[in-house]
């Protein structure tokens, strides 16, 4: 199962790198993009349902990093953080529900994902990015030289786009109603500041300046996680490339 951001690491297209994978013993590769369009159809709903009921704001709940400080030390935001899965557990559960017996395996840019693949009993194992890289160094794979392989199932544009700042909440925008008040704000990294300002908008119920808060404690969201392995600026030439190249998210 391989994190969206993984598109703008290796020097590949992204069936060369199913591909690679492939070959490396496992039998099947999946898009964690997919999961993050089943992440992205329920925090839409939930979100419309939230302001319906008279909620302020709500902040979106895919960051690993942000969920762990929810859970340890900012317990008065928790409330307003929406209860959708990630898109990680989304696509964990489509695999076990395609092969029962499968023993799966997550490719994550963030150490912090740990945690929640040790609470997720259809997640057996995970690699970082960088120990993938490893993988393929160690065994002297050249990727650019690697055959393609067609991905099963196509993700959409904007679960792909997942792995950048602002990508969550463009993708919940995209899914609302013309006519709902959204205004996003965006969290793009998890400094004293940004931790000052989320403590303020849950004493306050309020949020100054919008109601759809994105937090992503990498900045430049998982494109900068700390376990990536290449620079910002060229991991997301090669990830928009990819998000070009795919299709919106159908609303059904």
């Amino acid at each position: 199962m391989l994190a969206p951001s993984i598109m703008g690491q290796l020097p590949c297209s992204p069936k060369q790198l199913k591909q690679a994978i492939l070959d490396l013993g496992f039998d099947q590769v999946y898009e964690v993009a997919q999961g993050a369009d089943v992440t992205t159809r329920n925090e839409a709903l939930e979100f419309e349902e939230r302001l319906e009921e008279g909620a302020e704001f709500m902040t979106t709940s895919c960051c690993a990093g942000y969920n762990e400080l929810l859970a340890k030390h900012l317990h008065e935001v928790k409330p307003f953080a929406s209860t959708t899965k990630t898109p990680l557990y989304y696509t964990a559960e489509i695999v076990k529900k395609e092969h029962p017996n499968a023993v799966t395996v997550f490719f994550s840019p963030c150490v912090a994902k740990r945690r929640e693949v040790q609470q997720n009993p259809d997640i057996d194992y995970m690699l970082t990015f960088e120990e993938l890289g490893a993988w393929f160094e160690a065994l002297d794979v050249d990727l650019s030289q690697c055959a393609e392989s067609e991905f099963a199932t196509q993700a959409s544009a904007q679960g792909r786009n997942f792995a950048v700042t602002g990508g969550v909440a463009g993708a919940v925008c995209a899914l609302l109603p013309e006519d709902l008040p959204v205004q996003p704000v965006i969290i793009n990294g998890l400094d004293k500041e940004a931790i000052k300002k989320l403590k303020e908008y849950a004493a306050t119920g309020m949020c100054e300046g919008g109601n759809l808060i994105e937090v992503m404690a990498c900045p430049g969201g998982c494109l900068g996680g700390n376990a990536t392995i290449n620079p910002l600026r060229n991991s997301s030439k090669q990830l928009a490339q990819h998000v070009k190249e795919s299709k919106p998210i159908n609303h059904t």
